[in-house]
């Protein structure tokens, strides 16, 4: 007989079209082999109603709640019905961060009416916000999956070129903030996953397991690119795959087409730039058709063929805090990358800069990089292949699952909180 557990996320692990959708989906179909899971979505846009079909269905019962947000919360509720967006604004970025990470009165309703149904054998939060909100820091029943390390992101976004000044000392006073508040969040023992080695020396992380991401397509027999890794080497086009909706690729293009592309572009006329991926943006859109050789794709139903048609893949991030799974994608499909310094962290071991990628640490060395891979389709190929060669030999499903797996059983024998 299944157990039953709680999975607790801010978004659907049925939405496979962005790289925190394939992590949630991977994790929860090897979490079904044990358990029925009832599915708990924390919908931060106020005004969305949506439909139980809109984010897929499970075996289990499916919850959609709106988060309480800062402003409808005293002090603040007193003068949000004056200007409820501004007020909400301004409690976001200067109310106390704890209560970002704490119980939320709107999902602790949600969350006690289904554990008055069900009694759950275990819990699964994604984002250590979303379990924060939900109460699942105070289970020793429960497994955080932490991914995005909150205070690492908070020092990258700090350092992105584009962030403006004022933005990043708020930031940075963030980031320390949460230095000191996490340990004591986490003092009561929820079990861990991190996506990377670098993350065990965060603040409070140290009892963590490292979970990595990997591709969707090392669970489905993603290893058959390693068999034809030839067509479209060659040609003069650079790739760029990811959720074009979300702010940080958007941010890491723009400067790429400001800061890199013209140069590339002068050196290399007949140079091509494609942009493929989820949520496009008509704005977006317009601004990046503008540019001299930019083609700007959206979603397509089978990135493979996008990826078969390049000569490398760019990944211009300057932000966040996991690590990205478009970097590893690309490589299974046997096809290098030039990455940023940012996008480059928790590879440094798996993936070794030179061999499998170049890494840019600044404009000057992208502009330097792109240009190099252009002008030589043997390195491409020879370094696609040694990528697609780590990526099988680090990266595997199966010890995925089993980490899964054994952390699970962990959980579920947790009568203290588990070992520092």
């Amino acid at each position: 007989m299944l157990m039953k557990a709680l999975w607790v996320s801010n978004h659907s692990p049925f939405k496979l079209d962005f790289g925190g959708g394939q992590r949630s989906n991977l994790i929860y179909r090897t979490l079904q082999e044990i358990a029925e899971l009832d599915v708990l979505i924390l919908e931060r846009n106020q005004n969305a109603q949506p439909s139980d079909g809109s984010y897929g269905r499970g075996d289990g019962r499916l919850e959609v709640v709106h988060p309480t947000t800062r402003g409808q919360r005293l002090p603040w509720s007193l003068s949000r019905p004056l200007a409820p967006a501004l007020v909400d604004r301004v409690a976001h970025n200067v109310g106390r961060r704890v209560v970002d990470y704490g119980p939320n009165p709107a999902v602790m309703r949600t969350v006690q009416r289904m554990m008055e149904h069900t009694e759950y054998d275990f819990f699964v939060g994604r984002h250590l916000k979303n379990a924060g909100q939900a109460g699942l820091l105070k289970l020793r029943r429960a497994i955080v999956d932490i991914d995005d390390n909150d205070i690492e992101a908070y020092r990258w976004i700090s350092r992105d070129p584009t962030t403006g000044t004022l933005r990043k000392l708020v930031l940075r006073r963030r980031a320390r903030t949460l230095e000191a508040l996490i340990p004591k969040l986490l003092a009561d023992g929820p079990h861990l996953w991190v996506t990377k080695e670098e993350d065990l020396a965060s603040f409070g992380f140290g009892r963590a397991r490292v979970l990595p991401n990997i591709p969707l397509g090392l669970a489905e027999g993603g290893d058959a690119a390693l068999l034809s890794p030839q067509p479209g080497l060659g040609s003069k086009r650079i790739l760029f795959v990811g959720m074009l909706g979300y702010l940080y690729n958007v941010q890491g293009i723009d400067w790429f087409l400001s800061e890199v592309w013209p140069a590339v572009k002068a050196q290399k006329p007949d140079a091509e730039f494609r942009l493929v991926g989820s949520r496009l943006q008509e704005p977006d859109r317009l601004r990046w058709s503008k540019v001299p050789g930019v083609e700007v794709v959206g979603f397509v139903d089978d990135v493979s063929v996008a990826y078969r048609e390049c000569q490398f893949v760019v990944a211009p991030i300057w932000s966040g805090g996991g690590t990205n799974i478009k970097i590893l994608e690309a490589l299974l499909h046997a096809r290098t990358c030039v990455v940023t310094s940012a996008a480059h962290k928790g590879f440094s071991r798996t993936l070794p800069e030179g061999e499998t990628l170049l890494v840019a640490r600044d404009a000057g060395a992208m502009i330097s990089h792109c240009l190099r891979l252009l002008e030589n389709g043997d390195l491409c190929r020879e370094m696609g292949l040694r990528g697609a060669t780590a990526i099988i030999q680090h990266y595997s499903f199966s010890k995925f699952r089993e980490i899964v797996l054994e952390t699970v059983e962990a959980a579920l024998s947790s009568n203290s909180p588990p070992s520092q």
